[in-house]
């Protein structure tokens, strides 16, 4: 836990910016050197306008106004001259980073602390990774429109561009190693076309979780010709395959080959091998309130030193992976973004996984000190936590940070996940919404003075 340790040593020196103490300025200038991005000191130079951003996706306004006023207020309390409240510079500012940048310092971040976490975190010594996709809304612009347009379902002028994200978690801290974006619909959005994009984030030895769509041989032949196991929930049974043998602890399954997929080059479909040895591992979920009592889970963890009850456990896991999504889209509000053009909306979404990931970092740290898992560790608390104590520590004196550090820690540890196995609620709201009259037309059009009495 040396690395751990080394970044709550850096704490005490904190500067008040969003995480100055992990995200130094050094590890910035770091990667817009290998990036070749040039820049001038300027007021909004890219070390200022990236922890500028920072603080703007982590506030609740999300606004420009309010991160600009951020950096009005750090640089009067530091006695330096303060910039216009004007927000257009830093704005600009924000459109000259390239989104390769943030990109890296988010992968580079939860890389980080996945080498600096403990065996005792790791499930039989291994690395898991969980993979899910979700959704997020943006602005209905005409750019937004012409990368990402809005669902078939909506009628032309009344929906929203919805883009198509996917990501790749630990299972051991919750950090985002990967993410990849794409429109909702179309060829080649689908999340097994995303997931092939992150095979070079996993290494030798990984373990995946998926949800039921990856029962598929031929992810599973990928992931395993790169030393990779799958564990996956078993959508369907094959009625080619056979049983190779019999244990208590799950069946050895032989999957043939199925038909080479539409789209998929005939040289490329011999590559892969006639047969596949899987396993295939009954999880009784009867002493839960589940939606089933009795469920499969698919996996090319063959060897017998790790029982079916392990792997059925290890998948029930994969559920993490949902509540760390909502982490980021509803606790950090990205469920709905603000740009308006796709460059900016990238951007916009990397910082987000980026404030995430140094988020799971302080609460790694938290953690350590507690002897807890990360896991175990709320993570909304956390973020209520450090923007609560950060101006604090901003205007704290040197001597007394290290106090304040140590309060703001115990804070973050004592939220604890509540325990609730087998929960179970309806989907459903008790509380009403507002009666509001929905758009049922463009608002350009609504807005033309024959349509303005439908909507008083």
């Amino acid at each position: 836990m040396s690395s751990l340790d080394a970044v709550r040593a850096r704490f005490a020196r904190n500067e008040g910016l969003p995480f100055a103490d992990i995200l130094t300025e050094a590890s910035i200038r770091e990667v817009l050197n290998e990036h070749g991005v040039p820049f001038r000191d300027r007021v909004f130079n890219p070390v200022t306008t990236i922890w500028g951003f920072l603080s703007q996706v982590l506030s609740e306004d999300h606004s420009c106004r309010d991160a600009v006023s951020r950096i009005i207020a750090h640089r009067a309390a530091k006695g330096i001259t303060v910039c216009s409240p004007n927000t257009a510079s830093y704005c600009n500012a924000r459109s000259r980073i390239p989104t390769t940048v943030l990109s890296t310092l988010a992968t580079r971040t939860a890389a980080e602390l996945h080498t600096s976490a403990g065996d005792q975190w790791k499930w039989n010594g291994r690395a898991v990774f969980i993979f899910d996709g979700s959704s997020v809304s943006m602005p209905d612009t005409a750019e937004n429109r012409a990368m990402y347009p809005q669902p078939s379902t909506q009628q032309p002028g009344l929906g929203f561009p919805l883009a198509r994200i996917a990501v790749l978690l630990s299972l051991a801290t919750g950090a985002c190693h990967d993410l990849a974006i794409a429109p909702y619909a179309g060829k080649g959005t689908g999340e097994k076309t995303l997931f092939r994009r992150m095979y070079d984030s996993l290494k030798s030895g990984d373990v995946v979780i998926a949800d039921a769509l990856f029962d598929d041989y031929f992810i599973a032949c990928e992931l395993h010709n790169r030393g990779i196991d799958l564990v996956a929930h078993a959508h369907f049974e094959r009625v080619e395959s056979q049983v190779a043998e019999s244990r208590s602890d799950g069946d050895i399954l032989v999957w043939q080959r199925p038909n080479k997929p539409h789209g998929m080059a005939g040289d490329k479909y011999r590559t892969y091998p006639k047969q596949l040895l899987m396993r295939q591992v009954t999880v009784d979920a009867c002493d839960r309130n589940n939606r089933v009592q009795q469920f499969k889970v698919v996996t090319t963890i063959l060897t017998p030193l790790i029982d079916g009850q392990q792997i059925g456990a290890l998948y029930e896991h994969r559920w993490e992976g949902e509540v760390d999504i909502r982490s980021i889209k509803c606790t950090m509000q990205m469920d709905i973004l603000r740009c308006k053009t796709p460059d900016m909306v990238h951007k916009e979404i990397w910082t987000h996984l980026l404030a995430y990931n140094l988020l799971r970092t302080v609460m790694a740290v938290a953690a350590n000190e507690n002897d807890i898992e990360p896991r175990k560790v709320s993570f909304k608390g956390a973020k209520q936590a450090v923007t609560a104590f950060a101006p604090k520590i901003e205007a704290a004196r040197p001597e007394d940070r290290g106090r304040l550090i140590d309060t703001l820690l115990k804070t973050i540890a004592y939220h604890r996940v509540g325990d609730r196995p087998g929960r179970w609620e309806p989907r459903a709201r008790k509380r009403r919404p507002r009666k509001s009259n929905r758009l049922t037309q463009p608002r350009v059009i609504a807005k033309l003075p024959h349509n303005r009495s439908k909507w008083f």
